[in-house]
């Protein structure tokens, strides 16, 4: 398909190109009349002094930004003069041509194929019975076949030339914008005035003119690199024109109910267009890190004042009754007067732009309320202002899944910053605590976003390397949650947690995993990046169990949370192999197995036996053939190629357990089992070996009965699965010559596999590394203080790209 097509060139009209041209030229001359006239203004006062030597330099300096501006006008318009000369005649071209064939008999389709619709047809009928005629007929047909063939061709040619013609003026025009963007910044005219105006229109009940919404657009708008600067956790400054512009509009809104301000524009293509701009500049204006150069700072105290006060004052007002006469019993459910103000805010804000969603209060204020109606709502019910009943699922997670997007203030409110005092009308300090408790103990059931995205974002930015704020961000809050679920004052919350709320354990497991190593230690006292760690703080072993207990709460949770304190495990036992002075891992490698065992057991005591069967199922299914850990640079790649045999879990849990033919003793003793660890010691002998095998390939020509055909150490030319073993029955039947021959095959992989382990037994890697899991799984498992237990080493191995000694 050759494009425009017939029909787009149908509908063009240039005529509106010649009118811009002409008034962007006059734009142009008038900025030049107007940088030489403040010029001369200034350059010719009877004065002197350094005032005077300031003022011209700042009038010399104005008007050759002004000149420029004038030059870019011009050359916007000459692209537009230009477009409109060769877009216009080629248009012309295509359009006059096509009708000239159609009127000879010819058609013309939309893709510019002509062909010969001449009526033969009719023709050879009257001229049925005349060979010289007949013989004309088919000349005339050939002919005009060639005619057609040139003159698709033709116009084919045409429609590209007006295609890059096309292309080549919206390139001029886009290059002059440009330059009129950074020449002058839309914000740059506004002002107060400007504002007073528009509310002005609103108040009579007017619309707003198309410059007014130009200028709306503008104070909701921030450029490129100012929203680059706020997602790295940067300043941003404003023009004071747009500061004051939005302060005047806000201010205008002092007293209007949310409802009123939602309603601004009235219904329509220009209300869709004020609500997303009012929107924008809400964000804008309640960020604290935005500020003018006069000092003027964003934050909640600019916000229309019942906006401010739907954010920062108490919601939940007491008790409403609410009598069911047909039972004749009466309720009694939270009143919360606001909330449908508070969902009308929500719908208000949903309109914005997400990526203005960046460290505001207006944001915080979200989180904390939500938060707040969750806690007064655990039924999901409460009394609205006219003390109707209202489903507060809904609202809640649209709330939260507006908020989440912004980053800055989720961490916030997780760690209980500072910041989140301003979300308090009264000074109070506001309690994190407090707050996650009213999150995690609501029952949100199987709940899509809301609540879920809050923390979606933490494995995504675990060690973010283009963006150090969004990494620490995610380490600070993960840390928060590691501590607050390790917290023995919230078990109760963190083990029923997976039962209320399934996907939201789910998504804290998948957003947790990689920084189980920052959480178990792994590291040397006073040097936190020698191994790829992620900024999270160590917890205690018995925090680490509580925070396992509660992720084992839900068993697909539980199946990704334990993989991946395998793999990590896995990954520390093979950095320890490859460097004997990174031994120490081994403590944290000690920890982390140990808070999961014993996470795991707290859980399954508290899961009802029933359960248990369905449970460990639904976990192993979680668990199996996931690399939770594949994303992470450095760690992903030594597990995917030297995992052993078959699936991790399945070395770990062993068979699937038969719970119907097992007595209540062997379920018991099969539970201490549950947690899928590195217990195994044959699976930590192994990371360590195929460790010392990446940093002395030798070993590969030593031993090559080890390895498998590719040179990669081989679980099952260790250990001899490549030969089946046969069972009891099966020896039974063999023949007394093929019982010798099984025999001695089978005495020959116990001597392979006995070969190895003494190799990796007596290799200093594995001895050091055992006595440093001894420490570590040996560490006492109440909450408290971190401490550290491992002994310092004198180096450790450096991962590339992640820290750690060159």
């Amino acid at each position: 398909m050759v494009y425009p097509t017939r029909s787009i060139v149908a509908e063009l009209n240039f005529d509106k190109m010649t009118t811009l041209a002409q008034e962007l030229n006059s734009y142009a001359e008038h900025t030049a009349s107007d940088a030489q006239t403040t010029r001369d203004t200034i350059t010719r006062l009877d004065w002197s002094g350094g005032a005077k030597n300031a003022a011209e330099t700042r009038a010399h300096r104005e008007h050759a930004q002004l000149m420029r501006v004038s030059a870019t006008f011009t050359s916007l318009a000459d692209a537009i003069t230009t477009g409109h000369t060769d877009l216009s005649s080629l248009a012309g071209d295509l359009k006059l041509t096509a009708t000239a064939y159609e009127a000879n008999d010819y058609s013309v389709a939309d893709n510019w194929k002509v062909t010969d619709s001449y009526n033969y047809a009719l023709a050879e009928s009257a001229a049925a019975g005349d060979d010289e005629q007949l013989t004309a007929l088919e000349t005339l047909k050939a002919t005009r076949a060639r005619i057609a063939e040139n003159a698709t061709l033709w116009m084919e040619r045409v429609a590209r030339d007006f295609d890059t013609a096309d292309t080549d003026t919206a390139a001029a025009i886009r290059g002059a914008n440009g330059v009129l963007d950074q020449l002058t910044p839309p914000a740059a005219g506004l002002s107060a005035g400007g504002a007073a105006k528009i509310l002005d229109n609103w108040e009579g009940g007017r619309g707003l003119s198309q410059e007014q919404m130009y200028a709306l657009a503008a104070a909701g708008n921030l450029t490129p690199e100012q929203l680059q600067a706020l997602h790295a956790g940067l300043p941003v400054n404003i023009p004071q024109g747009q500061y004051d512009f939005l302060r005047t509009l806000f201010r205008g809104m002092d007293g209007m109910s949310v409802d009123e301000i939602a309603g601004l524009g009235a219904t329509g293509e220009q209300g869709a267009a004020v609500r997303n701009l009012l929107s924008n500049g809400m964000q804008i204006m309640s960020n604290p890190s935005v500020s003018t150069d006069a000092g003027d700072a964003g934050g909640m105290a600019v916000l229309p004042t019942n906006v401010a006060s739907l954010l920062t004052e108490k919601l939940h007002t007491g008790t409403a009754k609410k009598r069911d006469y047909d039972n004749h019993t009466t309720f009694e459910y939270p009143h919360v007067p606001r909330i449908d103000e508070f969902e009308k805010l929500v719908g208000l804000l949903e309109s914005g732009d997400p990526a203005l969603r960046m460290g505001t209060d207006i944001d915080r204020g979200i989180l904390k309320q939500a938060s707040e109606i969750a806690e007064a709502s655990r039924s999901g019910r409460i009394a609205g202002a006219g003390e109707e009943l209202t489903d507060t699922h809904d609202v809640l997670n649209r709330a939260l899944a507006l908020a989440s997007a912004d980053t800055t203030a989720v961490r916030d409110f997780t760690v209980g910053a500072e910041a989140m005092n301003v979300t308090y009308a009264d000074g109070r300090q506001f309690d994190a605590d407090r707050h996650l408790d009213a999150l995690f103990a609501y029952q949100w059931g199987d709940s899509q976003g809301g609540i879920s995205d809050m923390y979606k974002w933490l494995g995504q930015n675990a060690g973010n390397p283009d963006n150090t704020f969004a990494a620490f961000k995610a380490a600070d809050t993960a840390s928060a949650l590691g501590q607050y679920f390790g917290d023995s004052s919230n078990v109760e919350i963190g083990r029923d947690l997976g039962q209320s709320s399934p996907l939201l354990t789910q998504t804290l497991a998948t957003s947790l995993a990689p920084f189980l190593a920052d959480f178990a230690g792994a590291h040397q006292p006073g040097t936190p990046t020698e191994f790829p760690l992620f900024g999270g703080e160590k917890l205690t072993p018995g925090e680490l169990k509580n925070l396992f207990m509660a992720l084992n709460s839900d068993p697909t949770a539980a199946g990704v949370i334990n993989r991946a304190g395998a793999e990590w495990q896995f990954y520390m036992a093979y950095s320890a192999g490859m460097d004997p002075d990174a031994a120490s891992l081994g403590n944290a490698a000690g920890v982390l197995q140990d808070a999961m065992k014993d996470g795991m057991e707290a859980q399954i005591d508290y899961l009802k036996k029933e359960g248990l069967d369905d449970y460990a199922e639904q976990m192993r299914v979680a668990a199996a053939g996931r690399n939770i850990l594949a994303a992470i640079p450095n760690v992903g790649a030594p597990l995917n190629a030297m995992m052993p045999v078959g699936t991790l879990e399945e070395l770990l849990f062993g068979p699937a357990p038969d719970y119907d033919s097992m007595s209540t003793d062997e379920i018991n003793a099969l539970t201490q089992l549950r947690a899928e660890t590195l217990a195994d010691p044959d699976v930590t002998k192994f990371a360590i070996f195929a460790g010392m095998v990446a940093e002395n390939p030798e070993l590969r020509h030593q031993y090559p009965e080890w390895f498998d055909e590719h040179g990669h150490p081989s679980w099952d030319a260790v250990h001899g699965h490549s030969e089946k073993e046969l069972t009891p029955r099966e020896r039974a039947a063999l023949t007394p010559e093929e019982r010798k021959a099984y025999e001695l095959a089978d005495a020959d992989r116990e001597s392979r596999l006995n070969a190895w382990r003494d190799f990796v037994n007596q290799s200093d890697q594995y001895n050091r590394w055992d006595s440093h899991h001894d420490d570590g799984v040996e560490e006492p498992d109440e909450p408290g203080e971190a401490t550290e237990h491992a002994a310092p080493d004198p180096s450790m191995l450096s991962i590339p790209g992640l820290g750690g000694p060159a």
